[in-house]
């Protein structure tokens, strides 16, 4: 987990690493978001000058796209198999809604820069970003219409739309899942799951 900018001064010794830049940049953006943060303040977060962040990274808007991809590609590693599984479109769509609140109780932070602050890239890297993005909703997708078709689930118009209503709900647990809360990823993940089954079973 990333440390506090606090934390990071107090160990003065920590070599510093592209990885530590990146745990700092995601605390910071995540905090008062990509716009506000400057080189300046990611060189004070670890302890460097501006210009020595250069030795590390290629500048502010590329350490943006790792962190976006990094965290994306977290949750396609995830959820990926879940959906793959031999195993019923119910039991396949509540393993994917586990995955991705196990991967939100580790990286809660970084999915709110993944997820929220990529449209801050350019136009060239938003492609990367939507392509990715594409691949995460398709993992859903593919669980909805295989139920549909298996007839599990009952006829939809669009599991697509069902299925962007899933993922707005998702990302925005960034917003009051608390990996510490009363409650842990894994029975949010079976209530959330319950309630969205029991809307589309047959």
């Amino acid at each position: 987990m990333a440390t506090t900018r606090g934390e990071r001064r107090a160990r003065g010794s920590t070599p510093v690493s592209a990885e530590l830049i990146e745990e700092q940049a995601i605390l910071l953006f995540a905090e008062k978001t990509y716009p506000v943060i400057g080189m300046r303040d990611i060189g004070d977060a670890v302890g460097l000058l501006p210009g020595s962040l250069y030795v590390h990274i290629s500048g502010k808007e590329d350490l943006l796209l790792r962190i976006v991809e990094k965290g994306i590609q977290n949750y396609l590693d995830a959820i990926g198999p879940a959906a793959d599984a031999p195993s019923s479109a119910a039991e396949r769509l509540r393993a994917a809604f586990t995955a991705h609140f196990e991967v939100l109780s580790r990286t809660r932070e970084q999915t709110r820069v993944a997820f929220f602050q990529w449209t801050y890239l350019s136009p060239e890297k938003q492609g990367r970003v939507i392509a990715m993005r594409q691949r995460y909703e398709d993992l859903f997708v593919d669980i909805v219409r295989d139920g549909v078709r298996t007839g599990e689930f009952r006829r939809l118009r669009n599991p697509r739309v069902i299925v962007l209503a899933y993922i707005g709900m998702l990302n925005n647990a960034t917003e009051w899942f608390q990996p510490d809360g009363s409650l842990s990823a894994i029975e949010v993940a079976e209530e959330i799951a319950d309630a969205a089954l029991k809307g589309i079973q047959a």
